[in-house]
């Protein structure tokens, strides 16, 4: 998010409606993206996000300005991702993961885009769930391993070393293609 965006939940609170509805058009893409690489179904990714919102809005009196407004985001999401795997039954792991087309100068280029996104996409199914999600949060979000280690309830050095080595794995699954070129995906 950009730094004039990172105090829209205050400026909502204060009465500017208006607010909120950049944050619904700021974050409503990333939580989105969030819940589908976690695994969640098109339509539960939506509801999911939605419920993210709804819970912003209704503990808005609650919401105290600290550290990135998109990891407090995050954090609402996690948590209700937990409490929505906790209800379902279980699913397969990466099954519904974001199929988005990269346009490519050329078929060829496309072709190996696509393909690096599958395997990437791939690998990133085998993981186990904790280390799927520390990967989105701290690579694909993007987000410093302080706000990773508040939202996950673990050390930051803790969230240091599992990055490194969830990475390192990542790249041996992918066999010699580099993850850090794929983060677009």
């Amino acid at each position: 998010m950009s730094q004039g965006s990172s105090d829209l939940l205050q400026r909502f609170r204060d009465g500017e409606v208006e607010a909120f509805s950049r944050l619904v058009e700021d974050l409503g893409p990333r939580l989105k993206g969030f819940f589908l690489r976690q695994g969640a179904q098109g339509s539960t990714a939506e509801d999911l996000t939605q419920h993210v919102f709804l819970r912003v809005f209704q503990s808005i009196d609650r919401y105290q300005p600290s550290g990135r407004l998109d990891a407090y985001f995050l954090r609402i999401a996690r948590n209700l991702w937990i409490d929505s795997r906790r209800k379902k039954r279980p699913y397969s792991a990466g099954e519904n993961l974001p199929q988005e087309a990269d346009p490519g100068p050329s078929p060829s280029d496309l072709a190996d885009v696509e393909g690096r996104k599958d395997a990437l996409r791939n690998a990133m199914a085998s993981l186990d769930d904790s280390t799927r999600e520390l990967l989105d949060l701290a690579v694909l979000q993007d987000l410093p391993y302080r706000e990773v280690s508040a939202i996950l309830d673990i050390p930051v050095g803790t969230v240091k070393s599992r990055v490194f080595y969830s990475l390192r794995r990542l790249r041996g699954l992918l066999g010699g293609i580099d993850p850090a070129k794929e983060g677009e995906s």
